[in-house]
């Protein structure tokens, strides 16, 4: 064999050996991106509520809706996964029965705190969810009548009081950033609870009023 064609098949060797390097290389870049890939985590799914009335469903259907899209509302309350799923482990446990008149919602019993693994937000949840059936969230107000009050700016009875009602017990539930509660307890003080339904109410403001 000449020193010309060994030098030939020694060219073509390597030029061999590098290629397949290359794709070595290609492959395990390939391979890399997909480990290091992190799917996008599903939004939960609306529940079917048996055996609630109609006033309960509708607004859990409203809030849900507003919860389910990226907005000031949704951001309130850390991304619509956590409000969703909260709404979700929250509203089953609710029930009608009358109460004293100034009381919308009463929430009792030993809390039990969760956590959300993917996104780590914590809540809690009460062993007893009350709302008044003879309160701003089932009663209209006649014309020259006091009660019942209205829900933040909304009158109460309409879409945009119960959806907000229910926005408001839902900040008493889920922890921020810092451990403490989105809006503080209010159960016994009537002008802490204003000042809450006003905070919820600035944050979703444009969603409730986009209910009619």
């Amino acid at each position: 064999m000449s020193i010309w064609t060994t030098s030939v098949l020694i060219l073509v060797l390597l030029h061999t050996v590098s290629a397949r390097a290359q794709m070595a290389v290609n492959e395990s870049k390939r391979v890399t991106i997909e480990e290091t890939h992190e799917p996008t985590a599903d939004l939960p799914h609306p529940l079917v509520l048996p055996k609630r009335d109609f006033e309960v469903v509708r607004a859990y259907a409203d809030v849900f809706k507003i919860l389910s899209d990226q907005n000031t509302c949704s951001s309130f309350y850390g991304g619509p996964r956590p409000a969703m799923i909260v709404l979700n482990s929250f509203i089953p446990a609710v029930e009608s029965h009358q109460l004293d008149r100034e009381v919308v919602f009463k929430m009792s019993g030993r809390p039990q705190v969760r956590q959300d693994p993917i996104s780590g937000m914590s809540y809690r949840l009460f062993e007893k969810v009350t709302v008044n059936n003879d309160s701003a969230f089932y009663q209209r107000r006649d014309y020259g009548v006091r009660f019942p009050s209205d829900v933040g700016s909304f009158r109460p009875g309409t879409r945009a009081a119960r959806a907000l009602i229910l926005l408001h017990e839902l900040g008493h539930l889920i922890q921020d950033t810092n451990g403490a509660w989105l809006i503080p307890d209010d159960g016994h003080d009537d002008s802490v609870s204003q000042r809450n339904t006003l905070r919820v109410q600035q944050a979703c403001r444009k969603q409730l009023q986009a209910l009619r």
